[in-house]
């Protein structure tokens, strides 16, 4: 049996070679025995030696050392293997001529040592490896990659390597090699290791776009401390000028956190500055008290389409600004909130005429029961500043308390009705007439109030059903039968300013009748275990029917003296794991005609292939389908497809193909995307471990 200690000078050497990926960076002491085979094990007292010859196997907690010899030497604190050495502890292997180390100093050597972790898939060479201390390490004539291959696809080479836990390893002559050809050189390197986040230059971008030519984008991350870090980026663009960028993110107490980002650059086309910001933060002072913020400003509205890329940014329309107040009470929520809203439309010259909340203040009260009655109280409070630099301004006070009382007369029956009075007060000037011109007498101050009332009746009905064997054991069935009354006033309200559709509260005499299903399946393992449980199917069918003789849909158009709203569908299928199917769909039940639908299906399997597409309508308002698709089947060669086709325009909004290579340890990604605007044909590369190299864009 071996002493305990010559387990510790090995778990030495093996922190000494797993060293360079951050997540390794040393063994813990697991305790428990140690065991020690060998075909001659003998000590020798005047030379301090215990020695250990023939198929040595040194075994215990959590590690295996073999080796042709093996030297113990207690008194000097030192331990020495030798001949064909193997060290395998939690799936890292370190395979070497000869180990050599000096567990009191925690120093030791390594010859000719390969080493594998597992985590990551890393494979470090050196001719030796020294242990210097605790914390350092040096390495002679050493390579690195993730490749699993003796003349792997590519690996790094350095000439002396030294590592300091906690800090940063610096390399000397690195080289980066595909196969073995050299590609690129750098003469000294520097990087961080240590597990936690550390400052250092990312991997650069490089690329060529017609719009803003060569690129190259470097950047530099900064790890403050470990509540915040930021990032700086310097990006030079032969069409567009130098830009820069920075990025900060941090953490505070009470689960407070928040973001800036911002970019800048002198457009050398367009001769003037150019940029955008954006800033998020979350205070939250105590459990019923936050503030928010949530800032987007850009020097001008063509920002975006000539310097954005992804979909949802490089075309949006708007930028919301938002700055809130939240105060929780027991039975009220207090929010104030201050709304700017730059529009970037492109028929839109400035922002002169956009109306904007500064501020808007809304107070809700939660229902509350009236003493011991049957009945209960709520409210729905606000108080909102209109601005623009054109155009009507004013102020908005709107209150709507609501009075409700429940009730479930028949067993599974459960029913609710309710009343309430919606009072709008205004005060308005700057208000113009048909022409535009401001009219002074419609300036001042008015008001108006509007009975609201409501009633609706329910019922919930369920079953199981077993299904028999097999992985389906049953199925439960719940079914949801409603009909609900909504009653607004019918007063005209044309003499109150204008706003927002918040002004105009359309008459409502309505019914509506609605039946919802929901099947959900109980899968039962074969094997045994936990059950799951999954939703099969949810439809839902309902419709209107307004007393007053008018139809009126928020979707869709108004239509006189047809008093049947549409017939509304809403289902959700998924008959298996792989498929799911929605549709959101309104008919018009007087010239069966779809009013709008949104409809969408989405298959995957296991192997990484998948498939969906998405069509959107709206009569006479949007005619619009998008395809997406990726197909596994060819491994290593993955395809991905997406496509926005738009009816209305008879046109392709953008098509996206991508073809990408995958090898054990790096992959390239070929893309081509065909926008409107642009055209755009890229190579991505990427090593396993070190992620993209960067793109280089053809045009």
């Amino acid at each position: 049996m071996a002493n305990s200690w010559s387990l510790r000078q090995l778990l030495s050497i093996s922190t000494l070679v797993i060293s360079l990926p951050a997540a390794a960076l040393a063994q813990p002491d697991t305790g428990g025995p140690v065991h020690v085979e060998a075909d001659t094990l003998t000590h020798e007292a005047a030379l301090d030696r215990i020695e250990a010859t023939g198929s040595v196997r040194i075994s215990g907690r959590g590690m295996t050392l073999l080796s042709d010899r093996a030297l113990l030497f207690p008194e000097r604190n030192e331990a020495e293997a030798l001949g064909n050495v193997t060290l395998m502890s939690n799936g890292d292997t370190l395979s070497a001529d000869r180990l050599k180390i000096n567990y009191e100093d925690e120093t030791g050597e390594v010859e000719q040592g390969n080493a594998f972790i597992k985590d990551g898939n890393f494979h470090v060479r050196a001719a030796r490896m020294f242990k210097l201390g605790p914390d350092s390490y040096r390495l002679e004539d050493g390579t690195f990659t993730t490749c699993d291959a003796e003349r792997p696809s590519w690996k790094f080479s350095a000439s002396d390597v030294n590592v300091t836990l906690g800090e940063y390893a610096t390399g000397k002559h690195a080289l980066l090699y595909l196969g073995d050809v050299p590609v690129f050189y750098l003469p000294y390197i520097i990087f961080p290791v240590k597990t936690e986040r550390q400052s250092g230059f990312l991997v650069p971008r490089t690329g060529n776009t017609s719009k803003k030519g060569f690129t190259f984008n470097m950047a530099y991350y900064w790890a403050i401390d470990p509540s915040q870090d930021s990032t700086f980026n310097i990006d030079i663009q032969s069409k567009r000028g130098v830009g820069f960028g920075l990025d900060y993110r941090y953490i505070r107490k009470r689960g407070s956190e928040g973001e800036f980002r911002g970019y800048g650059i002198y457009d050398t086309e367009q001769q003037r500055f150019r940029g955008d910001m954006s800033q998020k933060h979350q205070e939250i002072i105590s459990d019923t008290f936050n503030i928010k913020s949530d800032i987007n400003l850009t020097t001008d509205r063509d920002f975006y389409r000539d310097f954005a890329e992804q979909t949802g940014v490089y075309n949006r329309n708007q930028l919301d600004s938002t700055m809130s107040v939240t105060k929780r009470f027991r039975r009220q929520v207090l929010v104030g909130e201050f709304r700017y809203m730059e529009d970037l439309r492109e028929d839109v010259t400035d922002n002169r005429k956009t109306l904007q909340k500064l501020p808007a203040i809304s107070l809700t009260g939660v229902r509350e029961r009236l003493w011991d009655s049957p009945f209960f109280i709520s409210h729905e409070s606000s108080l909102t500043n209109f601005y623009r630099r054109e155009g009507i301004k004013g102020q908005r006070l709107d209150l709507h308390p609501v009075l409700t009382s429940y009730a479930k007369p028949f067993g599974a029956v459960e029913t609710s009705a309710w009343a309430g009075y919606r009072m709008r007060f205004y005060n308005a000037y700057d208000v113009p007439d048909n022409d535009g011109n401001n009219l002074s007498e419609a300036d001042g101050l008015d008001g108006m109030g509007l009975v609201t009332a409501g009633g609706a009746v329910s019922s919930t009905m369920a079953r199981v059903y077993d299904m028999g064997p097999g992985s389906l054991s049953k199925i439960r069935h719940v079914m949801i039968p409603e009909l609900r009354y909504s009653f607004v006033q019918n007063r005209s309200q044309e003499e109150l300013p204008f706003f927002d559709y918040g002004d105009r509260l359309v008459h409502e005499n309505r019914v509506v009748y609605s039946l919802s299903n929901y099947l959900t399946g109980k899968f039962s393992p074969a094997g045994g275990g936990d059950p799951e449980y999954r939703e099969l199917l949810y439809l839902k069918l309902s419709q209107g029917y307004d007393f007053s003789g008018t139809r009126r849909d928020l979707l869709t158009l108004v239509d006189e003296k047809r008093p049947f709203s549409d017939l509304m569908l809403e289902a959700r299928v998924n008959p298996v794991k792989q498929i799911s199917l929605a549709l959101d769909s309104r008919v018009n039940v007087y010239d069966a005609n779809i009013s709008t639908t949104a409809v969408s299906a989405d298959a995957k399997d296991e192997s990484g292939n998948a498939a969906g597409v998405t069509y959107r309508y709206a009569r006479d308002e949007v005619d619009y389908l998008e395809g997406r698709a990726s197909v596994s089947l060819f491994k290593p060669i993955y395809a991905n497809y997406a496509a926005r086709y738009s009816f209305d325009r008879k046109d392709f909004l953008e098509s996206l193909y991508a073809l990408e290579y995958r090898h054990q340890c790096w992959s390239v990604i070929v893309t081509y995307r065909d926008r409107n605007d642009t055209k755009e044909f890229f190579v991505n590369f990427s090593l396993s471990g070190l992620g993209a190299l960067g793109t280089v864009r053809v045009f």
